[in-house]
């Protein structure tokens, strides 16, 4: 037999926390991008080429954050809804 507690709305609200994060990430990620790009006016050599790689794949891993974050998020909020609709339709079996 399975015991489920759960606060439905307090696992709605993470899924807007992680939204809220998501985008705030994303932003300063943004930021960041640009500083370092700006870097190309007065960098060239050969390390720069390799700090040019460097930074190419952090926007790849930056992306599959901003890419989970948001299953994150939309799995909380999925599995809120579910749980408010469950007890919402157990509570009408009730009377």
């Amino acid at each position: 037999m399975s015991v489920i507690e759960v606060d439905s709305e307090r696992v709605i609200q993470a899924a807007g926390t992680a939204a809220r994060s998501a985008a705030t990430l994303g932003a300063e990620a943004d930021a960041l991008m640009r500083h370092l790009n700006a870097l190309g006016d007065c960098w060239r050599g050969g390390a720069a080429q390799r700090f040019q790689s460097v930074i190419a794949e952090w926007e790849k891993v930056q992306k599959q954050v901003h890419e989970s974050l948001g299953s994150i998020r939309e799995a909380l909020h999925a599995a809120g809804q579910q749980y408010s609709d469950v007890e919402a339709a157990n509570t009408r079996m009730f009377g």
